[in-house]
């Protein structure tokens, strides 16, 4: 039985910001910042969420962890994690990793996994596992240039895998191009984003869907997987 209190976030996020007029149930940001991103990592997240449903149904904590260039040490993860830790949200989204291992960084990820928070995190496909994705408990996603946006697949060794593909940030009439779609994009369209942090976000805006009865009911378990184990 999860004990995280009815009153917490739904979605718990570590990244660059947000769109401006984002409404946040948290935030924080080491210099004090205001919540808008600059490096746009952060809004190309939630815009990938923002495809499976709509963001303004979930109550968002929002950690800033990158200000003026998409790195983080140790040190500056942990303490994301451990802000996160205070509140436990539902569910925590971290689209980065680490090469090495940390003591103090794991203790926050299991102080989130006793809490009943559900932890995605990227993982490259191929290589040296990362972390936290690598730790058990820890929902790792991978991304697979083959798939679509979806319901993402799981591998025999229990790694997922979803669309690597950003999602582009709709504009206020409608409709705007995705990098996913069949055939060249308009003239002046940004390139791409891709990569495991987006595939992270795609599982879990598919998941956060379910879980909310946007879409069918959710899977009835959660695979740890452990980072670059599969081909």
């Amino acid at each position: 039985m999860s004990l995280i209190p009815a009153s917490s976030p739904t979605l718990g996020v570590i990244d660059s910001g947000v769109p401006p007029g984002l409404p946040l149930t948290r935030f924080h940001s080491l210099s004090g910042a205001d919540p808008e991103d600059h490096l746009g990592h952060g809004r190309a997240i939630l815009a990938t969420l923002g495809h499976y449903l709509p963001l303004t149904r979930l109550e968002i904590a929002f950690y800033k962890l990158f200000e003026e260039r998409l790195t983080a040490n140790a040190a500056a993860l942990t303490a994301a994690f451990e802000w996160q830790a205070e509140v436990p949200p539902v569910w925590l989204l971290c689209s980065l990793g680490l090469p090495r291992a940390d003591t103090r960084l794991q203790e926050a990820v299991e102080r989130l996994q006793a809490a009943g928070t559900r932890i995605v995190a990227a993982s490259p496909r191929f290589g040296a596992p990362v972390y936290p994705a690598a730790w058990p408990g820890v929902i790792a996603v991978s991304g697979a240039a083959g798939l679509m946006p979806g319901s993402p697949r799981r591998d025999w060794n229990g790694h997922w895998y979803a669309c690597v593909w950003a999602g582009r940030d709709l504009p206020e009439e409608g409709r705007v191009w995705q990098p996913w779609q069949v055939g060249p994009p308009p003239v002046e369209t940004p390139p791409a984003l891709g990569g495991a942090s987006f595939a992270a976000a795609h599982a879990l805006g598919y998941w956060l869907a379910e879980s909310i009865g946007e879409r069918g009911a959710p899977p009835r378990e959660w695979g740890s997987g452990s980072a670059g184990q599969s081909g």
